[in-house]
Order: structure tokens, then sequence, then C-alpha cells
């Protein structure tokens, strides 16, 4: 059975892949330019209010899903929420982002409103809202040049082009230091469709054997701007936005071939949906899996069959090994479900080609589900 996906999507599971797996992918190098040329050109989009890219993202035209089931577990009153946003400017960035787990947060209050901010050249970036659900830390980022500073002016045509060198730290600690042994926290820069405002993001690596974040900490957001000589450097208070958790652990697997799946883990939370799998391959290795244009990626149903926007993912492999764990971040549920389904799927490339994506007549590229590999797993009931 196929079905077609968004160019986003599969721009998504192809930066997982090259980005963020600590072993050396061996991809072709027309994939790789590729996706940086895509990457370019969404960007330029973003920086003239156009179609706006962010990773494995659908554009900004979907409704804000609102978690109501767990709706009251942040940390400040309705009431005290409803305030917050009548404050210019305060979360506006995270209602801008395409990120449908970004707007919940936004409309439910689950972020803490920020003037972070530090200033050179005539031209000023400050952290405006953080927020933290115990899966994801995700920082708006604005910009601003004074009319009375003629000479601020951007070298690039967006912020997410000109940040750049950017180093992160947890309560002075390299934020690597929270990695696995050879693994490594790569923060992403997406784009909203304000050209002087991104959202910053980056997520631990428990789930493969890194250490959680604690729960209330000091973010160190270090970067240059293009064209500016001295650095930037914020101090960002972070803290966790939301309570009670629903954490699943239900071990689900299923085996087609030479390929074996285990689901270890499912979290729901108001802002973010995660799923952690356990990915082992047999006569193959998971860079020979990349290479051979066999990669695998998800969709995640709920019980309606409403498949949920993909956001982001990472995921840690050996070198020459044939076992990946990986998360899989998805938006919020609309509410808690009675189970939800993961359908694991290949992409399909064009004839000859493990480089070349087969697209639809709408120019969306193409998977095919994998036969025998997907899971409904309960949720109702079997919160631990």
């Amino acid at each position: 059975m196929n079905r077609a996906v968004t160019e986003d999507e599969q721009l998504g599971q192809l930066e997982q892949m090259i980005r963020e797996t600590p072993v050396k992918i061996d991809l072709t190098g027309s994939v790789m330019e590729r996706y940086e040329q895509k990457r370019r050109q969404v960007s330029r989009g973003a920086a003239s209010g156009r179609r706006v890219w962010r990773k494995a993202a659908v554009t900004a035209a979907a409704a804000v899903l609102i978690m109501t089931a767990v709706a009251g577990t942040g940390l400040i009153s309705p009431a005290a929420a409803e305030a917050l946003r009548q404050i210019p400017g305060m979360g506006r960035v995270f209602q801008l982002a395409g990120d449908l787990g970004l707007r919940a947060a936004d409309e439910q209050g689950l972020y803490k409103g920020l003037a972070v901010s530090d200033t050179h050249g005539g031209i000023s970036v400050a952290a405006t809202a953080v927020a933290f659900d115990g899966i994801r830390v995700s920082v708006g980022i604005e910009l601003t040049a004074p009319a009375s500073a003629p000479e601020a002016e951007l070298q690039t045509g967006s912020l997410q082009e000109a940040m750049t060198d950017v180093e992160l730290s947890i309560n002075g600690q390299p934020l690597n230091d929270y990695a696995p042994d050879g693994g490594s926290i790569g923060p992403f820069l997406f784009p909203v469709p304000d050209s002087d405002k991104l959202v910053l993001e980056f997520s631990d690596l428990r789930n493969q054997g890194g250490q959680a974040f604690p729960e209330q900490f000091g973010l160190g957001l270090h970067f240059r701007i293009a064209g500016i000589e001295e650095p930037f450097l914020l101090d960002i208070p972070v803290e966790l936005n939301t309570r009670d958790n629903l954490v699943l652990a239900p071990s689900a697997v299923r085996n087609n071939g030479n390929v074996r799946i285990q689901v270890d883990k499912v979290e729901l939370t108001p802002v973010t949906t995660n799923i952690t799998t356990r990915l082992e391959l047999e006569g193959m290795t998971i860079s020979e899996m990349h290479s051979s244009g066999s990669s695998i990626g998800f969709d995640l149903l709920d019980d309606q069959g409403n498949k949920l926007q993909m956001l982001s993912g990472n995921g840690t492999s050996a070198a020459g090994g044939t076992v990946l764990v990986q998360d899989s971040r998805f938006a919020p549920l609309a509410s808690v479900p009675e189970s939800i389904t993961i359908k694991p799927y290949h992409y399909v490339y064009k004839e000859n080609s493990t480089s070349e994506f087969q697209l639809d007549a709408d120019g969306h590229v193409m998977v095919e589900y994998i036969p025998g590999l997907e899971m409904t797993i309960p949720v109702t009931g079997a919160v631990q």
C-alpha cells in the first residue's frame, strides 16, 4: 500500500539520518546536495513570507491541536496564561511556528516569557519565550535592528541563515556532556514566516543512553551573527512547563524478513508525542541500510486514523552496528486515545536510483508501508 507524504516529512527524515545519528552514514553526495539545496530554498522562502519549512513539519495551515485530556497541567493558571498572551510579543514566535505542539504550548501558556537579550553592532538578539515539556526544549529567538542604528543590518536574508557557531551549555556544562558516548545533541534552528525570528530546539538522548536534562537549569546560548565581529551570549532560565506526562512502556515487537522493530516507550505531553524505537537488522548494518536507499520512517496515527504531524527525531547507532535506537517526535494528541498506531515505511525511489524520490501527481514523495511491521498500541488503561 502506497501513500504520499509531503516533502517536508521526507526532508525531516533525511535530516534525522544525516545530522543526528552519531555513526557516519555513507549517504550519497547527491542526496546531501539535494537536501542542502532544498534547505536554502525554503529558508529564502521563509524570509519572504512564503512557504515555511520546519523539519518534518506540515506548513502552518492546520488547526492547533490542544491536548484537552491533560489541560491544566502547566505551572501557571489558565487566567495567568491568558494574561501572558495579552502581552505583545509574548510567545508569538511559537504561534507563528509551523509546529502544532508549540502552538498548543502558546495557547495553553505552557511556556515562560523572557526578555533576555544581547546587542552588538546595533543588532539586538533576544530570547522571548522558552518551553520545556520534558522531551524537548524550544526557545523563541528574535532579532531587532533599531532605526536609530542604520549601520545594523543582516548580511544574509534571515536570522536563520545569519546565526552561526551555535554552542549550548546547561548550568555551565557543555550540552554534549548529556549525550551518550560517541553521541551528539545537535540543536536545530527552525524558521518562521518572519525572517527576524526562529525557534531553536534540542532534545536529550536519555532514551538512547544519555542523561536526562534537569527539571530546571540555566541554558547558555553562545552564537555569532554574520557580519558582526563580537559573539552573542544569552543566559536563559529553563524550567519544566508540564506535569503528569503520560509514559507507556509497551515493548511491542514486529518482524519482517531481516528487519525487527520494537517500540520501547511512548510519551505523551501537551506539547509532544514521542515514540522510542529499536531497529535491528540482520545481514546489514545501519549505515548500509541508509546508503542503499532502504531507510525506514514512521507514521503515527490516533485511534480515529488521524495522522500526527511529525516534528523531529534523532537516533544513535554504534559505528558499524546493526541496531539503531531512535526517538521520533510528533505533534500532541488532541486527547488521550484508546490506542495509537505506528506504521513503518520505506521511501519509494525512482528506478535504478537511491537518491531521487518518486513523486505522485501532486509532487509529493511516495512511501511504501512495510508489511507486517504495523503496530497498534493500547493507551487507555495502560498508563504507568
